[in-house]
């Protein structure tokens, strides 16, 4: 049966009713996040692959001419699927990798939602050049599970530190206003500048805040008595939701704030309707402690295919 890409079809309800269906999903696929993305120059083009008339994969992909010469069409953890099986993403990964085409002066840049086992048959023919790109590392966690099924999950270490916040008697707060997304924002600018660690800019945060939906953005604060000693900053996206900033203050380090703010923030997602928890990247060899750290809540790894080119 052959697909079809029609491309700016459906609107932020549509995408967005279709995007919670597929379940597990990336941040950067999500409605909102491409907004960030248009507000750095990018046109952002949002494609449904339909087969008989019914959307079987969703992609979000970003658009530049640099210089006015070349168009660069970038996929980042595309396409989003809506039907399972691997003959169908293959056709659908064949589809896309037609927009690199030479002859209409178009380059394409495409990190598949792909795992990297799966990728030497499913990309086999397809003309896709690997490129020298770390692949990118995560979990998601099942947040369908109960909760002693997820704390029986834990890693022995990581369990005993979470007990060890518990008994300290700190206690966690959640909140999706302007200003707690203000106080976890303000920490996370000092925590950069102490480190000397780039991550996602704090401008860009801000505007996926404003184009997020009210309640997407999640941020739990841990507190002993009235001091604030760590925070997280959570984003829903669909039916999954991604850690995006943590902040730990000395006490909050040695009370093991972030096991109980990880923790806490299980059942708070839960509560709000996500299913799916993805704990936003692990890197073994830039942040061994955090990854370390991550590995801990157990969890599905995952590890994709990495970067391709087509021309």
């Amino acid at each position: 049966m052959s697909l079809r890409l029609e491309w700016d079809g459906l609107d932020r309800t549509q995408w967005e009713a279709l995007f919670a269906a597929a379940g597990r999903t990336p941040l950067v696929q999500s409605w909102a996040y491409g907004e960030i993305k248009a507000a750095e120059g990018w046109m952002v083009r949002r494609g449904a692959v339909l087969a008989a008339g019914r959307v079987v994969a969703l992609v979000q992909a970003l658009e530049r001419r640099p210089g006015g010469l070349l168009r660069l069409v970038r996929i980042n953890r595309g396409p989003v699927m809506l039907e399972p099986g691997a003959e169908r993403q293959r056709e659908v990964l064949a589809l896309l990798a037609r927009l690199g085409c030479w002859w209409r002066g178009s380059v394409l840049l495409m990190a598949p939602e792909l795992g990297a086992g799966d990728a030497p048959a499913l990309l086999a023919g397809l003309s896709l050049r690997r490129r020298p790109a770390p692949e990118w590392q995560s979990a998601w966690l099942d947040l369908s599970l109960d909760a002693d099924t997820l704390r029986r999950s834990l890693k022995g270490k990581w369990r005993n530190m979470l007990v060890g916040a518990e008994k300290a008697g700190l206690t966690v707060t959640a909140r999706s206003d302007g200003p707690a997304l203000d106080w976890i924002l303000e920490r996370y600018a000092e925590l950069m500048k102490e480190k000397s660690f780039t991550g996602m800019p704090v401008d860009s945060v801000r505007r996926l805040a404003a184009a997020a939906n009210a309640g997407d953005m999640v941020v739990l604060r841990a507190m002993a008595g009235d001091e604030s000693v760590g925070g997280v900053l959570l984003v829903r996206h669909g039916v999954s939701a991604t850690y995006l900033v943590g902040w730990n203050g000395e006490d909050g380090r040695r009370l093991k704030a972030n096991n109980l703010l990880l923790w806490s923030a299980l059942g708070e997602l839960a509560a709000r309707g996500c299913r799916w928890f993805d704990l936003g990247g692990i890197d073994d060899q830039l942040t061994p402690g955090i990854a370390s750290f991550k590995r801990g809540m157990g969890g599905e790894h995952y590890r994709l295919a990495g970067e391709f080119w087509r021309i």
